[in-house]
């Protein structure tokens, strides 16, 4: 627990990436296609200076397709990296989500040698079936339902179709693709009763059910819910032995104290929140449910399950996602019944294609059809208005209140009138709906090599001046997307570009890309998981470029407004006062930097300049234009919050006028810097 807590003894002596050997035992195995990811266990690392240092798990990439075994003993040579920790809201932290799996740190191998090549028997065997079952099933299905039934199954989500997981994550039913508590009852319950019928001693017959389970875990790398599952079906079978009585929500906080005795992290982690909090809405929500809607039948029943999962799990999905699936409850209903048919006939049919082939194919057609009305459901739902609320990430003091209510409700239920009980918790969500706002929001977002600045007016109008980056790779999806969903941004209402290199326009671009076409403002009003676009302001120039024009051609195809900006031109909203220093109209440059737009942003005592990349060409202009604004200033100026991004010749104008004093910020930007005004820097 100690080791997984505290940061691993390599850490202090590189900053990113450091050349070195790794020694270690086999633990995992995935195959990726062009290259294989292996994961090693009891990790030995020698660096170039002979000293070596003990790891726990380390990640290794290769390009080799030569076969090893869970066991070996291996000897990778190459770079040793550090995970990416996540600096900016809503960014993946995958250094926090790997320690989670007591996985250190990832290399990309140049060269694998085999150091011993005896193997672990039954970790072995078992992955063995499941390649065999892998390759049965891509036999006996198309791909892309192979790919279903490999997540489903097998916990393989390396061959699940990238678009099947975004249909099934936007329709909400994404976790029926994760091996679940469902899988392994199903398993559990049935060969037990299997068992019992062929007269196996009861000691026996648990003994048995128990070890093919646990077999199943290990087969399928033993996730958060089949490590629940497995637990709760234990303590279930144990309860039974002894004569005891089974209780959930006993079994559930036993299952999470052992899984977080083993992993602690576990607790930040949404796939444990959401595991255990549908077992909580079931055990604590639908009891209450059941009480105040009486009626019985099978519809009734599952509606209500799915809202008390949903009632629990609901402040969890908007904390790691930001947002929800309008029509999940519903889609999980048509769904949910036919998923446990599916699980049965999916692993018969893999037993019997592995003896025999064309047996397997006759169970497992109910399977394709049942897989294609899911796609179907899935995709007409797709098309209805409104399908997902984005919400944003709420604060912590809002989540907890929300409980409270929740739990309150728990307890006094019996007490409170059944039509204000119902009332409450219908109603229960608008607490997440964010207030007006009312400041200045600044925020200079890490894209590494590269330009991403985001403004929020006190009028609630959203402001990216560039966005791109030359070393973060799909920057628009990993850093500019998650952060503005996790601020509850699904429009930008002005997207603003300095000028026409990558680092500055990378990003923006593929949030263009990724909306509909010819949709414009009406776009934004029907909020379908992208991020929309209302305008784009661009430098008015002599001289355009392919980059330029081919940006032009895809705002025009997505509807976007698009103005040619210039000296002189400004922005008035809500206090703020946005003003365009640089470029003059039809502007004639050297170089895409030198037509850089310069934007002199102004709210109340704060001042901001955003000068882009400018180079020499344009930055007397600018210098001139800053001269007359000091010549007008009031000398109390001098006082106020002025920040510039780094330009040299401006800035040092800047440091000998008192009354255009900016402060400096690099031009790289290596963490999130976030002001409010009129307040202090957040």
């Amino acid at each position: 627990m100690n080791q997984q807590l505290s940061p691993g003894s390599l850490d202090d002596l590189f900053a990113s990436e450091i050349s070195g050997t790794v020694q270690g035992q086999l633990l995992m195995i995935q195959d990726k296609g062009e290259y294989q990811v292996l994961t090693l266990k009891h990790n030995t690392i020698y660096l170039d200076n002979s000293k070596k240092y003990i790891s726990g798990k380390i990640t290794v990439y290769t390009s080799s397709k030569d076969q090893y075994e869970i066991g070996n003993i291996l000897s990778a040579k190459g770079e040793i990296k550090k995970f990416q920790q996540a600096s900016n809201p809503g960014q993946f932290n995958e250094y926090q989500y790997n320690r989670m799996l007591n996985i250190y740190y990832k290399m990309n191998a140049d060269e694998i040698d085999l150091i011993t090549g005896k193997n672990s028997v039954f970790p072995q065997f078992l992955y063995d079936i499941k390649i065999r079952l892998i390759e049965v099933y891509n036999k006996m299905l198309p791909k892309k339902n192979a790919g279903i039934l490999s997540a489903m199954i097998l916990g393989e989500m390396s061959l699940l179709d990238p678009e099947i997981k975004e249909l099934y994550q936007q329709s909400g039913i994404s976790h029926i693709l994760a091996i679940s508590g469902l899988h392994v009852s199903l398993l559990g319950l049935y060969l037990f009763q299997f068992l019992k019928h062929l007269k196996i001693p009861l000691i026996l017959n648990a003994g048995i059910s128990i070890l093919i389970i646990f077999s199943y875990g290990v087969l399928t790398n033993f996730s958060v819910s089949t490590n629940r599952a497995v637990v709760m079906l234990i303590i279930l079978m144990l309860a039974g032995l002894i004569g005891r009585t089974y209780d959930l929500l006993s079994a559930t906080a036993f299952s999470a104290l052992i899984i977080l005795i083993q992993s602690p992290l576990q607790i930040t982690n949404a796939g444990f929140l959401l595991s255990f909090g549908a077992i909580l809405g079931i055990g604590l929500i639908n009891p209450v449910l059941s009480i105040l809607i009486p009626y019985r039948n099978n519809f009734w029943d599952g509606l209500k399950t799915s809202i008390s999962i949903q009632i629990i799990t609901l402040p969890i999905i908007l904390y790691f996602f930001y947002e929800f699936p309008t029509y999940s409850v519903i889609i999980n209903m048509i769904i949910l019944p036919s998923s446990s048919i599916i699980i049965l006939l999916a692993i018969l049919a893999g037993i019997l294609g592995c003896i025999s082939l064309p047996l397997g194919i006759l169970t497992i057609g109910g399977v394709h059809y049942l897989l294609n009305s899911y796609e179907w459901v899935c995709r007409a739902a797709s098309e209805l208005p409104y399908r997902t609320f984005l919400i944003g990430r709420p604060d912590i003091w809002v989540i907890t209140v929300y409980y409270v209510i929740v739990l309150l409700l728990i307890c006094f239920h019996k007490k409170i009138k059944r039509k204000l009980c119902i009332f409450l918790l219908s109603f229960l969500f608008i607490i997440f709906i964010k207030s007006k706002h009312s400041s200045l929001d600044v925020t200079f977002l890490d894209v590494g090599q590269g330009d991403g600045i985001f403004l929020l007016s006190p009028s609630g109008t959203t402001y990216l001046v560039d966005g791109g980056s030359s070393d973060v790779s799909k920057v628009g999806q990993y850093r500019l997307e998650p952060f503005l969903k996790a601020n509850g941004i699904k429009t930008l209402d002005y997207a603003i570009v300095t000028h026409m290199d990558s680092d500055h326009i990378s990003g923006l671009k593929e949030l263009v890309e990724a909306m509909d076409d010819m949709k414009g403002e009406a776009t934004s009003m029907l909020y379908k998981g992208n991020i929309n676009i209302r305008n784009l302001l661009i430098p008015d120039i002599y001289e355009k470029d392919e980059v330029y024009e081919k940006l032009i051609s895809m705002a025009e195809r997505k509807g976007i407004k698009i103005t040619y900006i210039k000296r002189g031109d400004t922005i008035e909203d809500g206090g703020v006062r946005f003003t365009c220093l640089h470029p003059e109209a039809d502007y004639s440059f050297t170089s895409r930097n030198a037509y850089s737009t310069v934007l002199s942003i102004n709210y109340k005592e704060f001042d901001l300049l955003l000068t882009g990349d400018l180079e020499a060409d344009g930055e007397d202009m600018v210098l001139e234009e800053l001269k007359e604004q000091a010549g007008t200033a009031d000398n109390a100026k001098s006082g106020n919050t002025n920040i510039t991004e780094n330009n040299s010749d401006i800035i040092a104008e800047a440091e000998r006028q008192p009354a255009t004093d900016y402060d400096v910020l690099n031009k790289r930007v290596t963490r999130l810097i976030q002001f409010r005004f009129p307040c202090s820097s957040l």
